[in-house]
């Protein structure tokens, strides 16, 4: 199994970092735009392994886009169709917060059902126009086919959720990977 995280000047890393530990034992890179270094929200640097024109959309299962800032990515065409044709090769394209938005905003969300932002989809926010056309949902993490968007603060239930599309573990040891990480006896 191969997973492709997706990294941009500003990405939230700590969104994708369990995604990281409960996939160690798969294939796990990084790809972007442009072949350089990357600093994250958190304010560390990241190298990336390949940009996008590399990929080898039929080696990657899913692709996992990290929120930010996503008013930069929203525009780029080259990004957008790369997305589109993973999921037109029926591909898992997972998306939290602005990563959420940045979809939305590019048209890839009409007529799905989503959620996305840092506490989901909000008026008073700049990208809630780009939900216009989404079917949005107040839940934390929401699987419409192939898509899978969450919420920010959902960060652990979506890392759960991306092990239970690609069945990594079996149910049981989900729940109680959730409950570790929350801090539930």
């Amino acid at each position: 199994m191969k997973i492709a995280l997706f990294y941009y000047d500003g990405f939230s890393e700590f969104e994708i970092v369990l995604i990281g530990l409960f996939f160690r034992r798969h294939e796990v890179v990084s790809i972007a735009l442009e072949q350089r270094e990357y600093k994250s929200e958190e304010c560390q640097r990241f190298c990336v392994d390949q940009v996008i024109q590399q990929v080898d959309i039929d080696s990657i299962d899913l692709l996992v886009i990290p929120g930010g800032e996503p008013a930069p990515l929203v525009a780029n065409a080259e990004l957008k169709h790369f997305i589109e044709s993973v999921l037109a090769r029926n591909k898992k394209v997972a998306a939290i917060c602005g990563g959420a938005s940045a979809l939305a905003g590019m048209g890839l969300l009409k007529g799905t059902k989503c959620t996305g932002m840092s506490s989901g989809v909000n008026p008073e926010q700049p990208s809630y126009p780009y939900f216009s056309e989404s079917i949005v949902s107040e839940d934390h993490v929401v699987v419409d086919g192939n898509i899978i968007t969450a919420q920010g603060q959902a960060y652990v239930e979506f890392a759960i959720e991306l092990v239970r599309q690609m069945a990594l573990y079996p149910e049981e040891e989900l729940g109680d990977a959730l409950k570790w990480f929350k801090n539930i006896r």
